[in-house]
């Protein structure tokens, strides 16, 4: 079975007589500033005719240089889902343990299964606000010594974001086994930032990143491994030929050039995500608490409520695949277009 992601699904649409035009999506979480002019002209002004650097030197280097790293250390990717499924297919032979921190991004499992591991859960519960049982997770850790283990930072889709040395602990764990994937692909825009890239200095840790959140990229799919030299060339050694093709790669340069709109999404997450929870509050919708640029709210059943916001031209992340089915995932988007979305929310759950 195909994982479940957000973003709208035309064929769905199209049933309902909608056009994606038509719809405000809040299921996916990108900037909600869309793309900055300088990214746009970038795309524009590719040369479709010439094959794409199969490395992505430029961007690698360019990255490596913002990052204060050595190019070795950086890979690019089809978006980090190929970079997922690459370090999976590194990682893991047939029988080898996968440990992933739940509920979480479904690919990670995927990748595990399509790799042949076998897959232990670390699960958060609501009665907790969803933050992981540390003490438990580093017990485990050290009992089953897991080949890879996967943890999203902040989550998707709680977004429960741990410190450094919460991190540090689940990697100290692992005492040298394995490879410990740190995604913190939502990171940039969340309420607050640690700087994680010195930790893959450890040895064993590999942070995944993506510019698609960041630059609002989700067509282009562009994300980015930084790890030791030896993790990166075993992951680039699986990757097919012209997988980043040359319109993500240009993009990816304008973008790094244009970290302002990435400061300005901020501001208008702060602001909105501040309106979207006060109002769902107000509405008796508990929604727990979040340093990421989405909520997660408990609406009851959110696969009728996602059904009856999608018929108003509202897209929502019904969060049944993670096992989930009373909550729904929402991006933060504009202030005003956070106002249409409550407004369509009490409608929903007024007739459902």
């Amino acid at each position: 079975m195909a994982t479940v992601h957000g973003g709208l699904d035309v064929t769905e649409l199209r049933s309902l007589g909608l056009r994606p035009e038509e719809v405000l999506d809040f299921s996916a979480n990108i900037n909600p500033l869309g793309l900055s002019q300088r990214v746009a002209q970038a795309a524009a002004e590719t040369d479709l005719s010439v094959y794409p650097d199969r490395y992505s030197s430029d961007l690698r280097a360019k990255l490596a240089e913002r990052l204060e790293i050595g190019i070795d250390n950086v890979m690019i990717g089809n978006g980090s889902t190929e970079l997922i499924h690459l370090l999976a297919r590194s990682y893991l032979c047939p029988g080898q343990k996968c440990l992933i921190f739940a509920p979480s991004f479904g690919e990670y499992e995927a990748a595990a299964i399509a790799a042949g591991g076998d897959v232990y859960i670390v699960q958060a519960e609501e009665a907790q606000g969803f933050r992981w049982p540390i003490d438990m997770a580093v017990y485990t850790i050290r009992r089953i010594r897991p080949s890879l283990i996967f943890l999203c930072n902040p989550n998707n889709p709680t977004g429960v974001y741990l410190g450094r040395d919460q991190v540090r602990r689940i990697s100290r764990a692992m005492d040298g086994h394995g490879l410990f994937v740190l995604d913190d692909s939502y990171m940039t825009l969340a309420d607050w930032q640690w700087n994680s890239i010195s930790l893959f200095r450890d040895g064993n840790i590999a942070i995944l990143r993506s510019m698609t959140k960041d630059h609002a990229l989700a067509g282009a799919r562009l994300g980015y491994l930084v790890a030791q030299q030896s993790v990166a060339s075993a992951a680039q050694h699986l990757q097919p030929a012209w997988s980043v093709n040359a319109v993500a790669q240009a993009v990816g340069m304008a973008a790094l050039e244009d970290e302002g709109h990435v400061a300005a999404a901020r501001a208008v997450i702060s602001e909105a995500k501040a309106y979207l929870c006060g109002q769902l509050d107000t509405i008796g919708v508990p929604v727990t608490a979040s340093a990421a640029n989405f909520v997660l709210a408990r609406v009851g059943e959110a696969a009728a409520v996602r059904a009856a916001l999608l018929r108003r031209g509202i897209a929502v992340r019904d969060c049944t695949s993670f096992g989930l089915p009373e909550h729904v995932r929402i991006a933060v988007r504009r202030p005003e277009e956070c106002v249409r979305l409550i407004e369509e929310l009490k409608e929903a759950m007024r007739h459902e």
